[in-house]
């Protein structure tokens, strides 16, 4: 039986960078996986590279997400040469989020659990003013399935999950993008330092799904407060 620590949270910005972009920072509308490892790893007081190798073995994770609406910020830099140089930012505000960490061993659950109502450093969403505030935590065992999705990370490229079993006879109803939904996300570095440089290894496909969408086939996930909230594995 697995066990879930669900963390509602809200910020009144945040800037949840795609890393493909460099001059230009695109914030994806949700938490990635890494993003979530961070904030954990802030509230059980670890390094960056502790927090990964404490999310090492066994995790699922869930996030679902809102906010209401996005603006850009210009922001000027001295690089170390003495050069100056400036950054495009995209900044989500008013954003609701709820993450999901689950894992079998309910040490590690209620561990996390305490951590995050009372963290030992304080818990941001990208830049360090982007600090969250904890609404609710909690911890549940049961799962359930839907074939309804919104405002949440879903495993895979769903629009193509969602094609593959179009011949099953079960009605959908998904939409596309100008913008790509599927992304290989980093889940995994490796650090040469607990603090220093660091290179992806690891990757995994996620859909960032926004409005409703009903599939043709069902996800397992947690529901809270009337919120479904699909989970998936790191590794």
């Amino acid at each position: 039986m697995a066990y879930y620590c669900i963390v509602e949270i809200q910020t009144q910005t945040a800037t949840l960078r795609n890393p493909e972009f460099q001059n230009f920072h695109k914030s994806f509308h949700l938490p990635p996986p890494t993003t979530m490892i961070g904030l954990a790893g802030a509230a059980l007081g670890l390094s960056p590279k502790a927090a990964q190798d404490f999310f090492e073995t066994g995790f699922s994770f869930g996030v679902f997400g809102t906010s209401k609406g996005y603006t850009k910020d210009l922001w000027k830099y001295n690089t170390l040469d003495g050069q100056g140089s400036i950054i495009l930012k995209e900044i989500l505000f008013g954003n609701r989020f709820i993450l999901v960490y689950g894992h079998e061993d309910i040490d590690k659950i209620q561990k996390l659990y305490e951590s995050f109502l009372n963290p030992q450093y304080a818990l941001t969403l990208g830049n360090n003013d982007s600090l969250a505030n904890i609404i609710d935590v909690c911890i549940e065992t049961e799962t359930t399935k839907s074939a309804e999705i919104a405002h949440c990370l879903v495993e895979g490229d769903i629009i193509e999950e969602v094609f593959e079993n179009a011949s099953n006879g079960v009605s959908f109803s998904i939409y596309s993008t100008s913008e790509p939904i599927a992304y290989d996300l980093p889940t995994k570095f490796l650090y040469e330092t607990d603090y220093g440089f660091r290179r992806v290894i690891n990757r995994k496909t996620l859909s960032f799904v926004g409005e409703k969408m009903k599939l043709n086939i069902t996800k397992e996930g947690i529901l809270y407060k009337n919120t479904f909230i699909p989970i998936f594995n790191l590794y």
